[in-house]
């Protein structure tokens, strides 16, 4: 299993994203000032970098199995 991030945020103005998977994540990044995380994702070319504004959001936990992460933002 991979690492991977479960997010409900918005990503953009009246963007939101609910309980959306991002799979094949190699950086989580939190701006506590901004509040918004950055999470980077391993794609076939380059990586790909996903924002989302923390605004809102009650819930963060990570989770750690057999040496992989899984977090859940909501």
């Amino acid at each position: 299993m991979p690492h991977q991030v479960t997010i409900t945020a918005k990503t953009g103005p009246a963007v939101q994203n609910t309980a959306f998977v991002i799979p094949n994540v190699v950086a989580v990044n939190f701006d506590l000032l901004a509040p918004s995380v950055q999470i980077q994702q391993v794609q076939g070319v380059g990586d790909n970098i996903k924002e989302y504004d923390l605004t809102g959001v009650t819930t963060l936990t990570c989770a750690i199995s057999g040496g992989n992460y899984a977090f859940v933002i909501s």
